[in-house]
């Protein structure tokens, strides 16, 4: 029997065996104990490697649950800053609205005070010329009647020689 045989009947043969055969399968185990772990060694590695998955989880756990604190307290003085911020731009505002309506209403007042100086000029005005009216009607009559007394006077003077 050549090696290549020897293999395949290895492989077709030996699990029947240590079915079958507990001597067998105790002294195939203690030939292999050295390249694989038992059954004990395998279950203690995992449970092990499971328990530091599991602090690793509770250690991430903590380190998210401290930057979601973190976080949430930046945000909140970012509103804070916010809210601040617009309080004192309403602030600032009010004051410049206040400095606009004094300054708005010290306008209207100079543009009353003027309105009412250019009124009272066109009403002077308006007496000046109806007086001047009146004069000039005045003069007029006295005129027309001056050169009407002069034209009867040339009349009369004319008729007299």
């Amino acid at each position: 029997m050549n090696l290549d045989t020897l293999k395949e009947t290895i492989r077709q043969e030996l699990p029947e065996l240590l079915r079958r055969d507990p001597d067998f399968r105790s002294y195939i185990l203690e030939i292999t104990r050295g390249e694989f772990a038992d059954r004990k060694e395998t279950r203690d590695w995992f449970h092990e490697t499971l328990a530091e998955m599991r602090r690793e989880s509770e250690k991430q756990d903590k380190k998210w649950d401290k930057h979601v604190e973190e976080e949430a307290q930046k945000w909140d003085k970012h509103i804070e800053d916010q809210e601040r911020h617009r309080a004192e731009e309403a602030q600032k505002w009010k004051l410049w609205q206040e400095r606009w309506d004094q300054h708005d209403r010290r306008h209207q007042e100079e543009f009353n005070r003027v309105h009412e100086e250019i009124m009272a000029l066109a009403k002077k005005h308006d007496r000046s010329i109806g007086a001047l009216g009146a004069r000039w009607g005045m003069q007029s009559e006295t005129y027309s009647d001056s050169v009407e007394v002069e034209s009867l006077d040339s009349r009369s003077e004319a008729l007299r020689e």
